[in-house]
């Protein structure tokens, strides 16, 4: 899938992989696929949109270390008790 947002200034696109979900090995080729879809996003220059957690770890990987300390500040700010969902955008404790 692809869409243009705006008036032509960014673009989005979208992967989709079936499977059945019966079927364990499909559900891992699935899987795979996905996380290629996703390196390649981050390879070329994108920014994955709702992330899972893996998807935001590679994202995490990529980032500039300064700017995922901000990212870890703002969030520390804005939710001191790590309620809010809890486990997204962690990556590595130590690095942020």
């Amino acid at each position: 899938m692809a869409r243009i947002i705006g008036r032509n200034h960014c673009m989005m696109f979208g992967f989709a992989f079936t499977f059945n979900r019966a079927d364990e090995d499909e559900m891992e080729r699935a899987r795979k696929a996905l996380d290629e879809a996703a390196e390649f996003a981050l390879e070329e220059g994108g920014v994955p949109w709702k992330p899972a957690v893996e998807e935001q770890k590679m994202t995490l990987d990529r980032m500039d270390p300064n700017t995922a300390k901000l990212l870890k500040g703002i969030k520390r700010f804005l939710d001191p008790n790590g309620i809010m969902n809890p486990g997204n955008w962690e990556g590595d404790r130590d690095r942020l």
